[in-house]
């Protein structure tokens, strides 16, 4: 009971220099740091109450039992907002391998959507992280210029290196960086369809405001440039990182006098497209055409054919993400900004097969 008395009298000192810091009353500190009630306070009063709170890197202990550990032991999760992002393999792989990572921690993880459009990043950040300690950024691509603001947001942030924009140097970003190798993946998956034979290959790519899409891109054009193939934006098609795409992606080289002997995929999701596509016009893969994917999420190897693909080993992150924001939650010194990029490695399936069999 002393040790709870001793942390509830922290909490109430930390709400009193807010409040004297400010000119406000206590009440009104204590209804903007709180979820339920922040909406009660005028948006301005309430911003300039996150900020402060912010800098002074304080976040009261919502129950007896948090305050009992001198600390609040709740991570955060922002995702987009958007219909399907439950059903997606990369959130969903994410997202459980959060909730695992977390589960015999003591911790707890809340999942938030965003939609950040013009609004303040550091503003929307400060309020998706009222009642938690550290948060980790997994929505859209970030401007440069969001990623500026976000060099004065104090409180423990990660960000995926999906979410950066891809002109964006490592160097600007003044918080931790987590994500997977996509350079050397792709060049893994280019790799792998040129040492089956293969020549003529087409690409189906997802957006270029992508930082891991154009990572991605980087990879397949250096591994075919050192296999002396050379870029023919012909045998290029680009669109989103939709099942849609894969299906668009075929049609689009079944129209060609030539079809590709192989077809390498930004993702799982258009490899997926590409098959139903080839199956949907008569032909067979890998019997036709090998199909290579990107991610490797449950569906992978459930499909017909199973997907040979590249795998992002989004557990090991996960978990990698929560072990560095409770130590920044944890430690009070400053630690040195991480930027902690996984391999990702080749899982060859049934899509893939040598060139030899078309002939």
């Amino acid at each position: 009971m002393a040790q709870i008395t001793k942390k509830f009298k922290k909490k109430l000192r930390g709400i009193c220099l807010l409040a004297e810091e400010l000119g406000v009353s206590t009440a009104t500190i204590s209804r903007a740091l709180n979820p339920s009630t922040s909406h009660l306070v005028k948006e301005s009063r309430r911003n300039q109450i996150l900020e402060l709170a912010d800098r002074m890197r304080f976040r009261p202990n919502p129950g007896a039992r948090l305050i009992q550990k001198g600390h609040n032991s709740t991570l955060g999760l922002l995702i987009p907002e958007q219909d399907d992002v439950f059903f997606s393999e990369f959130y969903g792989r994410l997202m459980g391998g959060l909730i695992r990572a977390v589960a015999k921690t003591g911790w707890e993880v809340r999942i938030n959507t965003v939609v950040l459009g013009e609004k303040s990043v550091i503003e929307e950040f400060r309020r998706k992280g009222l009642g938690i300690s550290g948060l980790i950024y997994a929505g859209f691509p970030l401007t440069n210029a969001q990623v500026d603001e976000l060099a004065g947001f104090y409180s423990p942030l990660i960000l995926l290196s999906s979410t950066l924009p891809p002109e964006c140097p490592m160097e600007n970003v003044k918080c931790h960086v987590l994500g997977v190798d996509n350079y050397t993946g792709a060049f893994k998956a280019a790799r792998h369809i040129l040492d089956l034979g293969h020549k003529r290959i087409g690409l189906i790519l997802g957006p270029q405001t992508s930082r891991d899409f154009l990572d991605r891109e980087h990879g397949y054009r250096d591994a075919l440039a050192q296999a002396g193939i050379d870029w023919n934006e012909n045998m290029v098609f680009r669109d989103s990182f939709e099942q849609d795409s894969g299906r668009a992606g075929c049609q689009f080289f079944m129209a060609k006098s030539e079809i590709p002997e192989a077809i390498i995929c930004a993702n799982d999701s258009i490899a997926f497209g590409v098959i139903d596509q080839v199956k949907e016009s008569g032909l067979k893969c890998p019997g036709d055409i090998s199909v290579i994917g990107f991610d490797d999420g449950p569906w992978a190897a459930a499909c017909s054919p199973k997907l040979t693909t590249i795998r992002q080993p989004l557990g090991a992150l996960t978990q990698h993400a929560v072990s560095l924001l409770k130590d920044a939650v944890m430690v009070s010194k400053t630690r040195q900004l991480e930027r902690y990029f996984l391999k990702a490695e080749l899982q060859v399936r049934d899509s893939t097969a040598p060139a030899k069999r078309r002939r």
